[in-house]
């Protein structure tokens, strides 16, 4: 049987593409125009060490949204408002989605919250994490046996 490394990131990424699939068919907008809720599409890959996350926001002020980090998890929420009705309009066809949203992600132990970066630009918002796979690389110390400072075992002495 082969020894296969577990990605946690991963794994919570695949869930959360499932989950994403799943409460997608919930969340449609009808002609009467109704705020409904929506969730805004994200691509997480990797650049040499660093993750770099990418949410699609078209139509959303920089303003409405708030990117943080509490307890190792990256969160981006904010609100896509409908816009104002004028006298004399009425929908025919509403596909777009409106209201609040917010996106999390796990990100590994060890990444300094104070070097994420943030940039949004042209509805795109794009958060940087640096050196965040270099944290979630398992750390290994090779022990030494029978090393400085080990007990002796004597001969007929039970371990």
């Amino acid at each position: 049987m082969a020894i296969v490394r577990w990605d946690p990131f991963g794994e919570v990424l695949r869930m959360q593409r499932d989950m994403d699939r799943i409460f997608s068919r919930l969340g449609s907008a009808d002609v009467s125009g109704e705020s409904v809720a929506w969730m805004p599409k994200v691509d997480v890959k990797r650049k040499d060490d660093d993750i770099v996350v990418r949410a699609e926001l078209p139509g959303i002020d920089p303003a409405d949204v708030e990117v943080e980090v509490t307890d190792g998890v990256l969160s981006i929420r904010g609100e896509r408002r409908q816009e104002e009705k004028q006298e004399g309009e009425d929908w025919l066809v509403c596909e777009s989605c409106y209201g609040s949203f917010e996106r999390s992600l796990t990100i590994p132990e060890g990444v300094d919250p104070a070097t994420i970066t943030a940039d949004y630009k042209d509805g795109i918002l794009v958060v940087h994490v640096p050196k965040a796979l270099e944290a979630s690389r398992p750390k290994t110390t090779k022990i030494e046996i029978g090393g400085a400072g080990a007990p002796k075992l004597e001969s007929g002495s039970e371990a």
